[in-house]
Formats: C-alpha cells, structure tokens, sequence
C-alpha cells in the first residue's frame, strides 16, 4: 500500500491521506514521496486548500521511523536527514492554505508537519501533540523553533522543546498551537466544511496570501538548512542519539550515557 492516498473533493480541495503504517510514521521514501506528491500538484491552478489527513484513527503522525536513523552510517543519515528538512519545507511553502487535521497522536517531525500547516484541527480527547526530541536525546531543527515562536511564543516554545512535553487539546488550543477542537465525530466534518469556504478564494487570493504569509522565511530557511542538517546528524549519530532511537525500537525508556 502506498503511505499517501491522493483525493480531490471537486478540483479545489485536494486531500493527502497518511497510510503508511498503524503509527503514520516517515522513513526515507515516504518522505520523497510526499515532497513529490507535493511538487506535483502545486501548480495545479484550480487548487485552493490542501487537507493533510491520516487513515488512522489513534496516530496523526509520530514522525521519524527510528529504523531510518539508528545503526546507520553517516552517509545515510545525513541523506534521511536532508530530505526531511527539504520535504517540510516544500509543505511549508506549498503554495495554497493548508489544514493538518489531527486526529490522534502527533509527535516529532509529526509535530513538524502539522505546525507547518496554516490551519490545525485537532480531536478534542485521545491526542496529544508535542516535539518529543529532547525525551529521546535528539536537538530541535532552528527552522521549525522559529515558527514555533512566531505561532505560540519564546515561552511556550521553550517549556516545549526542554521538556518534550506532548500536551492534549485543550492546552494546545489554549497556547495557541492548534486553531479548532472537536469530537472524533465532527473532526472531519468540520475541517471539510472550512476547506470548502476556502476553496471559494480565487487563484490570486488563495496563492498571494499564502505567498505573503511565508515568503519572508524563505530566506532564513534556506540560510540555516545545512547548520540544521548538519547538527542533527551530528546529534542523531551521537551515543545518546543512537541510544534515544533504539529505545523506540525496543519500546523502552532510553539510557543515556551523558
């Protein structure tokens, strides 16, 4: 089965449906698909909203599939690594609005993807969402720390990324890292009744804005890309790295070394 299911409602709302197992979770070609998944139809120009989605019902995404980092050579890990940054950038600047609508647990570079989103609706019970590095002894890409900041503040940020901490709804909404919750039921209902009051803005309105809205990051993403990659395969390939990686393998607390 492919990790990404690809569904039109009419020709204006394109939906990406996460497949890839019970976790949602992306190693190396899930992540070139979707960036050419994404590639492809960002010049469609009857596209006014993407809704990102996910087939499973307890997980949105819980990110990296440690598989594709632990007991890997340097090579590898800083390709996997390169590739992740490049495909959350292409979904940061995909160039119509976009929804993550978060249906479960969302966590790490899951986390990522969905702050990347203009737009997070999250079920109100049975979620969590949080960037769950520093738990497993990874560091925190400086691109998503900025947006983080932008959207919820130095603060909230901060107590964030230190602690890992994964928070429900409720206190998501409340910081303001997710925009809407609601049931199971009507999680989707609702995400699909917006996308479809958005998918009425004209081609200029629904790509100017997006392109107002994230144009001035560009350049400091790409500034900071290789410090980034370079960090975080440093850190990844670390003892503690390697340890944080087998210990969600193993299903297990990690033991650090340091």
């Amino acid at each position: 089965m492919t990790p990404f299911a690809e569904i039109f409602h009419g020709d204006r709302i394109l939906e990406i449906k996460m497949q890839s197992n019970e976790k949602n979770t992306f190693d190396f070609e899930a992540f070139v698909l979707f960036q050419q998944i994404l590639n492809k139809h960002a010049n469609n120009p009857n596209l006014r909203v993407l809704l990102f989605t996910s087939a499973q019902t307890q997980f949105f995404s819980n990110g990296i599939e440690p598989t594709l980092m632990y007991g890997k050579q340097e090579s590898d890990v800083r390709r996997s690594v390169e590739q992740l940054l490049r495909t959350a950038q292409t979904y940061f600047h995909f160039p119509v609005p976009t929804i993550a609508v978060i249906n479960g647990h969302c966590m790490a570079a899951g986390a990522v993807f969905a702050l990347f989103s203009d737009y997070r609706y999250m079920v109100d019970k049975g979620g969590r969402i949080g960037f769950s590095e520093a738990i497993v002894g990874l560091n925190f890409p400086s691109i998503p720390t900025i947006v983080l900041q932008d959207l919820v503040g130095v603060k909230a940020t901060r107590d964030l990324l230190f602690t890992g901490k994964q928070i429900k709804g409720p206190e998501a909404k409340e910081i303001g890292l997710v925009d809407e919750l609601f049931s199971a039921e009507d999680l989707y209902p609702e995400a699909m009744k917006f996308a479809e009051s958005l998918s009425k803005l004209t081609y200029n309105s629904s790509r100017g804005m997006k392109t107002a809205l994230r144009e001035p990051y560009r350049a400091q993403m790409e500034s900071l890309f290789q410090l980034d990659a370079d960090l975080f395969t440093k850190v990844i390939l670390s003892p503690d790295g390697q340890e944080g990686f087998l210990s969600l393998i193993e299903k297990r607390r990690p033991k650090f070394s340091t």
